[in-house]
């Protein structure tokens, strides 16, 4: 039979040819490692939560090897400087070849890999290794899809005409799992990078510190507690950096604090509060790492400068009244003059904040984000969302958390499930990457 040169199948279809459909994916086909290093636990976790969010063949059945594979491949094409459409395709083309295995026995005629590659397209060595076989298969995919011609081309067009199967419809239906796919694993090859620092006050006025790493959501420190308590019922907070807090006091008066955080190791301790002022009556406050101060009472947002990174009144300038409307259940600020906020009905809304009566609006979510009581980040488009009624936290990346837009943006899972009891909390800005 004539084989197609640069091509995983024969030319002509062939039905004892097939790539492999939903009852091969528990085969016990011999397999070679495709990371190196082997499977993190970081791999686990996100086989974990991809086996309930798939909905075709791979529902079920990630593993963290098989997590590991298609980690490697989307690292091939980024580093090739593709875009994530282009990891799509080549996932989606593992899922129907090899069910995400870098399959190393010749089940399918003189096949290997994870594309199930021809021999044809290169040594063994060669179709067993991820990365190269990952760039082979982009090779073609270019040179069949000139001026990026692949990038509007139906997924499942683009697989059948890189492989040439005898089952071409097989391709397309896989294409929104490979998307979630990509998109769950994506932030771990080109994500933030740092310690996000959380600050939060208890009901009783104690302080607590808690260190989560950016890329795996896993706490590094904390929840650290304070032995002594603010000495005031705390309304809004506002992390400005890693030792300085700003926390305003829930009485008529509005009254406004510095507190000076000393050490988080082993505890929080703070010098006593210093008082800044009264009239700050905010619901809310966040800090937008660049001197600006955002503030909403009443549904009107206020600006203020910050001159100083432990302010004094003086320090506090600027006083300009947004707009009002700002119904917000939560505040955050995602970078600067941006502002990122939830409402009770469940809208994600961000915006970006010019001057007095100007603004722009984005809504990035319509609906299910009204359980989370308090929202924060700690930059590099991460997010944190928390939950009082069982006292969890689940995290979030923005790809872009100033373009206003939603569509880049994606759950990373729970951080705790239980255990987080603050009534406020704040990451203080630029932490993160």
């Amino acid at each position: 039979m004539i084989t197609l040169i640069g091509s995983s199948h024969p030319a002509m279809a062939d039905p004892t040819d097939p790539p492999m459909k939903a009852s091969d994916v528990t085969a016990a086909y011999t397999t070679a490692a495709c990371d190196p290093g082997g499977t993190t636990s970081t791999d686990a976790a996100l086989a974990t939560q991809l086996n309930s969010a798939l909905d075709d063949k791979m529902r079920g059945y990630m593993t963290g090897y098989r997590v590991s594979c298609a980690r490697m491949v989307i690292k091939a094409v980024y580093d090739r400087g593709l875009s994530k459409r282009a990891v799509a395709i080549a996932i989606a083309t593992t899922i129907v070849e090899s069910s995400i295995q870098n399959i190393s026995e010749e089940v399918d005629h003189d096949s290997l890999g994870l594309f199930q590659q021809r021999a044809s397209w290169g040594s063994r060595t060669q179709r067993l290794n991820p990365t190269w076989a990952t760039n082979a298969f982009l090779d073609k995919m270019l040179r069949v899809y000139p001026n990026g011609s692949w990038q509007t081309a139906p997924i499942g067009e683009v697989c059948q005409a890189v492989q040439v199967s005898a089952y071409p419809d097989r391709y397309q239906v896989e294409a929104s799992d490979a998307q979630i796919i990509v998109n769950a694993i994506w932030p771990y090859i080109d994500g933030p990078n740092g310690t996000a620092s959380v600050y939060g006050v208890l009901s009783d006025g104690r302080l607590t510190y808690t260190g989560i790493d950016a890329a795996t959501g896993k706490r590094t420190a904390g929840a650290e507690l304070s032995a002594v308590s603010l000495g005031f019922k705390a309304k809004a907070l506002a992390a400005l950096n890693y030792n300085t807090l700003l926390v305003t006091e829930d009485g008529r008066d509005g009254r406004l604090y510095r507190v000076d955080v000393i050490s988080v190791r082993d505890g929080v301790t703070f010098s006593p509060p210093v008082l800044l002022g009264t009239g700050w009556t905010h619901d809310l406050l966040a800090y937008d790492g660049s001197n600006y101060l955002f503030g909403i009472a009443d549904g009107a947002l206020r600006r203020y400068k910050l001159t100083a990174g432990k302010p004094v009144l003086a320090d506090i300038t600027g006083n300009t009244l947004i707009g009002a409307g700002f119904t917000l259940k939560t505040l955050t600020a995602t970078g600067p003059s941006w502002i990122l906020g939830t409402t009770s009905t469940g809208a994600l809304i961000s915006y970006k904040i010019n001057g007095a009566e100007s603004w722009q609006r984005y809504q990035l979510r319509d609906t299910t984000w009204e359980v989370f009581d308090h929202l924060l980040s700690p930059g590099g488009g991460v997010y944190y969302g928390h939950r009082n009624a069982e006292g969890s936290v689940h995290r979030y990346f923005d790809e872009n958390p100033l373009d206003g837009k939603g569509d880049d943006l994606y759950g990373q899972g729970v951080v705790d499930t239980e255990g987080w009891t603050q009534v406020l909390l704040s990451a203080f800005p630029d932490s993160v990457t």
